[in-house]
């Protein structure tokens, strides 16, 4: 797999190169006593059903993101009562509320919680309340 490498002429001797970041996502079972199913996905990659048996699993994957910025990836999270599909990561060209809690470092922990899905703010050492599951 070829890595792209941005370049930025400083003069006409001097040509910075500069690495793609890579991103770490984690989708993790912090439900009380239950189990629960995630699938997620991009346009180019499906990363598949994963089981999350007990409280503390986690699904994690790593990437960069491609030339055009644009790299986008969902999940369907499913437990015994309800369901919720949400993107995980997305393109932020303005505004970095996304990049702005998964630190300098680029790791996005998402929680599933009894009462629906929390993202961890690493630089405040925190958790924030983003999305209530789907009752069915």
């Amino acid at each position: 797999m070829a890595t792209w490498v941005a370049e930025a002429q400083i003069s006409k001797d001097v040509v910075i190169r500069v690495p793609p970041v890579r991103y770490f996502i984690h989708v993790a079972n912090d439900l009380t006593n239950q189990d629960m199913f995630v699938h997620c996905q991009s346009k180019d990659d499906d990363l598949r059903i994963q089981h999350l048996v007990h409280r503390g699993d986690e699904f994690r994957w790593n990437f960069k993101e491609n030339f055009w910025k644009t790299t986008l990836f969902w999940c369907r999270l499913e437990k015994s009562d309800a369901h919720v599909s949400f993107n995980v990561f997305w393109p932020e060209s303005k505004h970095h509320w996304l990049r702005d809690r998964c630190g300098s470092q680029g790791v996005c922990i998402w929680s599933a919680k009894d009462d629906g899905i929390y993202l961890r703010n690493l630089p405040a050492q925190n958790e924030e309340f983003v999305h209530k599951w789907i009752i069915i």
